[in-house]
């Protein structure tokens, strides 16, 4: 198999974001102040020591230096666009960005998740994006209220067992 389709370790950027498309004009892009960090962070990194270079050659250290060059464009832009959103203490007990939210399946089986922008989005991690079709349907809700989500494999109902605020 040609190298041009297998994946090899870029060494020290597995924190890294994925990229994610430019917004339409005026559209409203919200951040928690953790995810604000994070991204901040991820740009000092990409601007400080290649730590991962050792040992490339110099075509590999170029196209290495571009991408960190390429992503530290991209950071710096998402951090002029976003709009950092603080916990809100009159929202306790209703799920709003930024909210902690434990939801409960048909089944039994708990999940917690939380609601977060876009660009800090990570559902293996817990965080999940204000944009996706789960977090719009819980918007809003309260603990004991569900909603009914269609996945790929059928729908689910979840309902909300817990909100917090809490980080």
């Amino acid at each position: 198999m040609s190298k041009a389709f297998t994946k090899e370790d870029a060494g020290g950027d597995e924190g890294l974001l994925p990229a994610r498309p430019r917004p339409a004009s005026g559209e409203k892009r919200y951040i928690t102040p953790e995810g604000y960090r994070a991204l901040q962070e991820e740009l000092l990194a990409t601007q400080g020591p290649d730590t991962g270079a050792a040992g490339l050659t110099p075509l590999e250290l170029g196209t290495r230096r571009k991408e960190r060059e390429r992503r530290a464009r991209e950071l710096a832009a998402v951090l002029e666009e976003v709009r950092v959103v603080e916990p809100d203490g009159a929202q306790e007990g209703r799920v709003f960005f930024g909210a902690w939210v434990e939801l409960e399946d048909e089944d039994g089986s708990r999940v917690r998740y939380r609601i977060v922008g876009p660009d800090e989005a990570d559902v293996k991690a817990g965080r999940l994006s204000v944009e996706s079709p789960l977090a719009r349907a819980l918007l809003g809700k309260e603990v004991g209220e569900s909603v009914l989500v269609e996945r790929p494999r059928g729908a689910v109902e979840y309902t909300v067992t817990r909100v917090d605020y809490v980080t």
